[in-house]
């Protein structure tokens, strides 16, 4: 009987498939600023995140950057794409490496012949790569509604911020990248947050002293 009170799946995944998982996976280490996959690029697989952080994003046609996510240890990386049955299958944006670290990647052929053969693993990783896809409907409906005083808090919150001191992953540029709004209004979030004393600012740290909704 399938387990539907999933607390995170891919740990589940790990957990009870531990041997093939092993078997499938290539770990590879990755320096500041490497690219892991390139946007348009033939999709060969996904990827699992053991030390680093990575951001995935896109560029438009000037050049311009929008980064979609960031993603830390224990978090997988481009595993939707895996369940598209055309060809030719593409990775849809960049990932490149904001500090050093190691991934370890799941080859697409290998990896969809374990899902064929284990249903419980096949339910788990459909049901990870759905959550993961509703990250994103969220983080554009945050984008759209939400002030950018609360889409600090929220990404705050997700960095555990709201459990203590925590640096941000990325530079502030890039958080307006990420929030879809510009340097200059992060940066005026920001002094508001902290004047109010809705957020604690410490060397660069940041911990969250309230947490309701702002306006």
């Amino acid at each position: 009987m399938l387990n539907t009170a999933i607390v995170d799946p891919w740990s589940e995944i790990r957990r009870e498939f531990e041997n093939e998982i092993c078997s499938i996976g290539i770990p590879k280490k990755f320096h500041k600023g490497e690219l892991v996959f390139e946007e348009g690029r033939p999709y060969t697989g996904f990827f699992e995140i053991i030390s680093g952080i990575f951001k995935v994003f896109s560029l438009n046609t000037d050049g311009k950057e929008a980064i979609l996510k960031v993603f830390s240890p224990g978090e997988l990386i481009a595993t939707h794409p895996i369940f598209q049955p055309k060809e030719p299958c593409i990775y849809p944006g960049f990932c490149e490496a904001l500090k050093d670290g190691e991934l370890i990647y799941y080859p697409k052929k290998e990896f969809i012949s374990f899902l064929k053969g284990n249903n419980q693993a096949l339910f788990l990783f459909s049901y990870a790569t759905v959550e993961h896809l509703n990250y994103f409907r969220k983080k554009m409906m945050e984008n759209l509604f939400l002030s950018v005083k609360d889409r600090i808090i929220t990404f705050l919150i997700e960095s555990g911020a709201d459990q203590g001191f925590v640096s941000l992953p990325v530079t502030k540029y890039q958080l307006a990248s990420l929030l879809g709004t510009t340097p200059e209004s992060v940066s005026r979030a920001f002094r508001f947050l902290t004047e109010e004393h809705i957020v604690e600012e410490r060397n660069a740290s940041y911990h969250i002293l309230q947490k309701s909704p702002l306006n």
